[in-house]
């Protein structure tokens, strides 16, 4: 069965204003305001006005405090490599890494150590060698 065409809104005439001033007949259409104007129209009055256009991106990097990277001790080096020879595909571990502002630490699953690259692989994320400040084994996955 076809669907039958909708009539396009249209705004009330000023007579039709007239003979319905409170638009009783015309709050049973969901597409119009109770004024009779088209829904879709109003809401363009209070499309939010942007003066300073990106200032408040320049607030926030402003805000963020950028820890300094610490080096490591020649023990704590030697330590981290040992740690991470010792490391197999699939272990479950906790790297405490420095990123772009300061540390973070992540827990995840191994999935390979690229000494070649000096490069860290874990499911969703690559980790420098340079950046690591320590590594937890949690377990087998």
């Amino acid at each position: 069965m076809p669907k039958p065409k909708q009539q396009p809104v249209r705004p009330p005439t000023a007579f039709e204003r007239l003979a319905d001033p409170e638009g009783r007949h015309r709050a049973a259409d969901p597409r119009l305001t109770a004024n009779g104007a088209v829904r879709a129209n109003r809401a363009a009055q209070f499309m939010p006005f942007a003066a300073l256009t990106g200032y408040y991106e320049l607030v926030r990097k402003q805000e963020i405090t950028v820890e300094p990277k610490c080096e490591l001790t020649e023990e704590k080096a030697l330590e981290l490599s040992n740690k991470l020879e010792g490391l197999k595909r699939g272990d479950l571990v906790r790297v405490t890494y420095y990123d772009t502002y300061g540390y973070r630490s992540r827990t995840g699953i191994l999935d390979e150590v690229l000494p070649a690259f000096k490069l860290l692989k874990l499911k969703d994320i690559a980790i420098d060698f340079d950046d690591i400040q320590d590594i937890e084994l949690r377990g087998r996955a």
